[in-house]
């Protein structure tokens, strides 16, 4: 039995031998593990436990890594499958220490787990990736893949790493290096202390122009803030910093759509601050052009952004689409910036000289960043460049502004002097005005004295014509005698009025008219005179006692009368009107209109009775007027009236007053007293109105039955 062990020993040992395994010392920083330093398996369904591997019953399954001819499991492997990497450490530091395995910087896999197991045969786990949630992960530094390996002095072990792969998954890219705990914490420190600086200076300047813009209201302080802010979110996204918060999307555009966003508001900052829409108007056509274009690779790369937010498979080439669209905003922008500020500087405009200068910082800081990206000089260029090309862009603002303010102050003493010019002329033509106001007083007071002679007379001719108007309108004790209640709310717009309303007996029937002239004032007067007369002669002299017929002949008298045949520039007056005639016998109504209804409410329903659309006139499409015969019941409320009160403009929003609230309104009223009706009508239409000029004259006749 004691064979067993260590024929599992020996088998393990022979196995490990063809692995070369990888030193730890004091010393190790951020080397390379190479090919021949560690063995792959492939598990297509991440089926194999832990426990086997540790076991060596599966150490014959293990291959040896070949970067110069790799197999085909590591050239296109299953997009759902893991790949297990075997690693021999050998610690020969002098102290205790902890390495970091390190994964390719940002390399897309979905989880990386490393088991190592001790002398107890407690296996332990360490976890890392895209998958893995940053305060789970194993080391959580800047978004990197980082994994602890903890081994004792002069001491050996075998450790394994299972990585899960995702549609991402690059095996080719798929690189270690080992790194002390120590070394890994010293660079951090100081990549946080060179950053944590930079982002300070940004910070300072955001809040310093914050109130400069407050104060002055310069849209240039706007997108300088905006411009700085939009870097600093696309350098901690850049930096890797803002997944030390929140997992990694791999494959989502972060990166340029918060590119596009810093392209966008630099260009609306140059723009504005160059001033272009007023020095450099075809270039600022450009410039525009140059914004629209960036804001649709900003939404495009949103939208890409969204989908596969939403786990939406975007094609590539919409994806291409979007990246081509970056680089030429970039390449555009910073062109399209650059000139117009050469071309400024040429013409002595003194703010362009730092416009150019500050860009041109930026620029040097790409190319030294790209160019010795492998040195801690150009890891560190970008930032000393855009850096440099804020304090520039500051200094450019305050000589900006410091040049508006000398714009504005040699302004202001032109018009000073041009003020003082106009004083002096204003003395001289004030002088000759004086002599000219005082003769013209002369004739101006002159002139008062005749209009206010006309005004009394024109005054004593109006209220004559409204006594004699009142004498041709039935007395109220007319309506006493005929109807058990009633009231007759009569408002004309002037002193004389266009509406008028008749009424005449002639044994058991009683007919009234509500009716509305063309016009108002005195051409509706004579109007209302007019049929009012003819009313007179067609039920009492020829007696006709049918509404219809009453209205059909005094269409032909008013026609007759003013010579009316439907010719292109004749009169087109004529009269609204709603007819009844009421059998106080049979109780019964008749009831004809022309362009105005007649209103019944009974038990607390509306009845509504529509005239002809058509006025009492000379008209297009003339026929005979409908006439309507309704039985009346006892305690039914008739209402006449015109369109003075629903058309009145008034109400907070100064709109017409409408039909379908007048009825709500007669419908409320309509239980009450007629007197009291009468009151609430003329309240109602004086709040209605307000401040506001009455349109037109206004009647509305209430009759109980």
């Amino acid at each position: 039995m004691r064979l067993k062990p260590i024929l599992i020993l020996l088998f393990l040992g022979q196995s490990l031998m063809a692995q070369r395994p990888f030193i730890l010392s004091d010393f190790t920083y951020l080397e390379s593990i190479k090919d021949i330093e560690m063995h792959y398996l492939y598990d297509p369904d991440c089926s194999i436990q832990p426990a086997y591997l540790f076991s060596g019953m599966m150490d014959q399954s293990f291959r040896k890594v070949d970067y110069a001819d790799p197999d085909q499991a590591l050239v296109s492997p299953d997009q759902e499958g893991c790949i297990w990497y075997r690693f021999y450490f050998q610690n020969r530091s002098s102290r205790q220490f902890s390495f970091h395995l390190q994964p390719s910087l940002f390399s897309e896999f979905k989880e990386f787990r490393l088991f190592q197991e001790f002398d107890n045969e407690l296996i332990t786990v360490r976890k890392s990736g895209n998958s893995i949630s940053p305060r789970n992960k194993d080391v959580n530094i800047n978004g990197s893949d980082d994994l602890r390996v903890y081994l004792p002095p002069g001491t050996g072990d075998t450790l394994y790493l299972r990585v899960s792969l995702s549609e991402e998954s690059i095996l080719s890219d798929l690189t270690f290096t080992v790194s002390t705990h120590s070394s890994v914490n010293r660079k951090d420190r100081s990549k946080r202390l060179i950053y944590g600086i930079f982002v300070g200076i940004m910070l300072i300047m955001i809040l310093y122009h914050i109130p400069m813009f407050v104060q002055g209201r310069e849209n240039s302080y706007l997108f300088y803030i905006l411009y700085i802010l939009a870097f600093l979110v696309f350098f901690i996204n850049k930096e890797g910093y803002i997944y030390e918060l929140t997992p990694r999307f791999t494959s989502a555009p972060t990166t340029i759509f918060l590119m596009e966003i810093f392209l966008l508001f630099f260009l609306l900052f140059g723009r504005s601050y160059l001033n272009t829409r007023h020095t450099l108007q075809s270039w600022d056509t450009i410039l525009l052009l140059a914004v629209w274009f960036t804001v649709g690779g900003l939404i495009l790369s949103f939208t890409i952004l969204l989908l596969q937010g939403m786990g939406v498979q975007v094609p590539v080439f919409i994806q291409l689409g979007g990246l081509a669209i970056t680089i030429v905003s970039y390449i555009g922008s910073l062109f399209l910036a650059i000139v117009p500020a050469m071309i400024l500087t040429r013409e002595s405009y003194q703010p362009a000289r730092y416009f150019l200068f500050a860009n041109l910082f930026l620029i040097l800081g790409v190319v030294v960043n790209y160019a010795l990206e492998d040195y801690s000089l150009g890891k560190h260029s970008l930032e000393l460049g855009v850096t440099l090309q804020i304090l520039t862009f500051s200094i450019g603002l305050s000589e900006r502004i410091n040049l508006l303010k000398k714009s504005k102050d040699v302004a202001q003493r032109r018009i000073i002097d041009q003020l003082r010019e106009n004083a002096g002329l204003k003395d001289k033509v004030n002088r000759e005005l004086e002599d000219k106001v005082r003769e013209r007083t002369r004739e101006i007071q002159t002139q008062k004295e005749h209009i206010e002679k006309q005004n009394k007379e024109i005054k004593y001719s109006f209220d004559y014509a409204k006594k004699i108007q009142n004498t041709v309108l039935p007395r109220n004790e007319v309506f006493d005698n005929l109807f058990a209640e009633h009231f007759i709310f009569f408002k004309p717009r002037d002193i004389v009025s266009g509406d008028f309303y008749w009424i005449s007996q002639s044994g058991s029937r009683i007919i009234l008219t509500a009716a509305d002239c063309t016009g108002h004032g005195v051409p509706g007067s004579l109007m209302s005179m007019l049929g009012i007369t003819m009313l007179h002669e067609i039920v009492n002299e020829k007696n006709v006692m049918n509404s219809e017929e009453i209205l059909n002949q005094l269409r032909l008298s008013i026609a007759r009368t003013l010579k009316q045949e439907g010719k292109i520039g004749e009169q087109k007056d004529g009269i609204d009107m709603a007819l009844m005639i009421y059998d106080t016998a049979t109780r019964t109504l008749e009831f004809s209109g022309a362009n105005n209804p007649l209103y019944i409410i009974r038990n607390g329903e509306m009845l509504e009775y529509k005239g002809n659309n058509m006025p009492v006139a000379y008209y297009e499409k003339m026929s005979d007027f409908t006439r309507y015969t309704i039985e009346m019941k006892q305690g039914d409320r008739v209402y006449m009236f015109t369109d003075g009160f629903p058309d009145q403009f008034g109400g907070p929003q100064g709109k017409k007053f409408k039909y379908r609230p007048f009825k709500d309104l007669l419908l409320e009223v309509s239980e009450r007293p007629m007197e009291e009706q009468h009151r609430i009508l003329s309240l109602i239409f004086d709040e209605w109105k307000g401040d506001l000029s009455q349109i037109d004259d206004v009647l509305v006749i209430g009759l109980r039955l």
